[in-house]
């Protein structure tokens, strides 16, 4: 499915028989060169190379949505990524640093307008930012961080390894991030976990029922966000995968994961393991709606 940004699908479930609401939110869209959205070279091809093929590459894919969650829990309200803002298209709010404003713009192209970003549709939800008690960014590229400052009392979710990597990955943390910003980071709080493609987890509520957890690959420091129900588990992946249906180890994957064999570990990881809403899906409206009651 492709078309105009939709409104914000949001669908019950319940956790220890409590009730529990899901929203996907779409901020815009993005649309991304042919080797990006799909690796034209080896997979083994050096992460330098295969980022050079995608600046050379002429040709442009679909456009894709940008989607944000918002996970309504009795015992805290969660955010899954921030999505983008008008600001990107504005070659003013680059001054700090024109050079990488400029190489983005390149091969990053995204059509959102303020009635589109995270802030605003949630108002239209009757949610205020300053309510949420926990922001996750499964990653810190700039289509999933730019509403981050409206979240003023909440804590921003991360990991170490990704602030580590924000040179290399072209993360602009001086966009969203001051000295005001609570940050933690998963890779630091978390608990050890040895399962195939997960790294530490932290849970965001008392009753463990939401979980951040490292999961390295398409970045070294992305982060996942599973959510355990009585009727699924939720798995809310960032960019491991552009869609569901790529979240395969058999599958063609995007030329921009800085770890392929971390990322196709996690591929494997998650088979069967409960319903997977990735970041750039046209499907997770429709996937949300079927496993719980749409408003």
């Amino acid at each position: 499915m492709t078309g105009e940004t939709a409104t914000p699908t949001t669908a019950r479930f319940t956790v220890g028989g409590e009730p529990v609401a899901v929203s996907a939110i779409q901020t815009g869209t993005i649309t991304i060169k042919r080797s990006h959205h799909t690796c034209c070279v080896p997979e083994r091809t050096p992460m330098a190379a295969r980022f050079a093929a995608i600046l050379a590459d002429r040709r442009w894919a679909d456009p894709m949505p940008i989607w944000t969650f918002v996970i309504q829990h009795p015992e805290a309200i969660v955010v899954i990524d921030a999505g983008i803002t008008p600001a990107y298209n504005d070659p003013t709010s680059w001054e700090a640093d024109r050079s990488t404003g400029r190489l983005l713009r390149s091969f990053l192209r995204i059509d959102v307008d303020e009635s589109e970003t995270l802030p605003s549709q949630l108002a239209s939800m009757g949610i205020d930012p300053v309510d949420a008690d926990a922001v996750v960014l499964t990653h810190q590229h700039i289509d999933h961080t730019a509403s981050v400052p409206a979240f003023t009392n909440a804590t921003i979710w991360t990991t170490k390894a990704e602030d580590a990597a924000a040179s290399q990955i072209g993360a602009c943390s001086w966009r969203w991030r001051d000295s005001s910003t609570t940050v933690r980071h998963v890779d630091v709080a978390g608990e050890p976990n040895d399962g195939d493609g997960l790294g530490a987890s932290v849970a965001l509520t008392p009753d463990g029922s939401i979980r951040a957890i490292h999961t390295a690959g398409h970045t070294p420091g992305s982060v996942s966000v599973s959510l355990s129900t009585d009727q699924c588990d939720l798995w809310f992946t960032g960019d491991t995968s552009f869609t569901a249906d790529t979240m395969n180890p058999n599958t063609p994957t995007a030329g921009i994961h800085t770890d392929m064999r971390a990322v196709r570990a996690l591929h494997r990881h998650l088979q069967g393991a409960g319903l997977i809403f990735p970041s750039h899906d046209w499907g997770n409206a429709e996937r949300l709606r079927g496993a719980g009651v749409a408003d």
